[in-house]
């Protein structure tokens, strides 16, 4: 069974290796790809923006200002957040032994994650806890700086990209999905308010940012099928079966 970031495990090299990092910007497909080949591969599925949109959502609910770094780092650094899989393509948010995940798709959350993600502090501690996860079993992990920094080792690495109009529609069709009632200028605007925040020089959001060696991606005109078959070779050819 999957287990959850507090419980003691061997580091090995070896599960750092197999993980797949999957990189890119916001709505450009992390999510949907990670899922289907944590499927097809019997990995789990680990979406590290579910962490920083947890952190948040304690940090709206402690009533702190989420540009007052030293008040949200001490936060997080006594935060009891947990993540565990009951099955290995459904990641569970779990603050103080309560799975929040449902909640962390809220308006107000989406307005204010990327603030918290900026703060390095936040981002140096989230990064021990991933790599923490990532050392007792392979997983797909997806994120912005997952092969550049969270998981330096793994052997597949690969940046999906896709035009701003293309991962707003892509957001647009989630919101209506989740009952929102959203425009496609007011998602489009917001894509664009994230790809700014998120533009910290530290994130792989742009191609040209992808990690070294990178499988890079342009999901605009591709199905998933395809994306998904391109990943598995890959992984496939770096991960020989033993």
């Amino acid at each position: 069974m999957w287990g959850d970031v507090g419980r003691r495990s061997t580091i090995t090299d070896d599960a750092l290796q197999r993980c797949i990092a999957i990189d890119g910007p916001t709505a450009s497909g992390k999510s949907v790809v990670g899922r289907a080949l944590a499927d097809l591969l019997h990995l789990g599925f680990f979406d590290t923006g579910l962490m920083y949109r947890a952190c948040t959502l304690a940090v709206i609910e402690a009533g702190i200002d989420p540009v007052d770094e030293p008040a949200v780092f001490h936060l997080l650094h006594h935060l009891d957040l947990d993540v565990r899989w009951p099955e290995p393509n459904d990641p569970r948010i779990l603050l103080a032994g309560v799975d929040v995940t449902p909640r962390l798709r809220g308006a107000a959350i989406e307005q204010t994650v990327s603030l918290i993600s900026r703060i390095e502090d936040v981002r140096s501690e989230l990064v021990r806890r991933q790599r923490a996860i990532a050392t007792r079993e392979p997983v797909v992990m997806a994120g912005r700086d997952i092969g550049t920094r969270v998981l330096v080792e793994a052997r597949a690495k690969i940046f999906l990209d896709a035009s701003t109009d293309t991962r707003a529609r892509r957001r647009l069709g989630e919101e209506r999905v989740e009952g929102r009632d959203s425009t496609f200028d007011a998602v489009l605007a917001a894509t664009r308010r994230r790809d700014e925040l998120d533009n910290t020089g530290h994130r792989a959001i742009h191609r040209e940012q992808a990690a070294e060696g990178a499988l890079i991606i342009d999901t605009d005109a591709m199905g998933i099928d395809e994306v998904v078959a391109r990943c598995v070779e890959l992984y496939r050819r770096a991960n020989p079966a033993k």
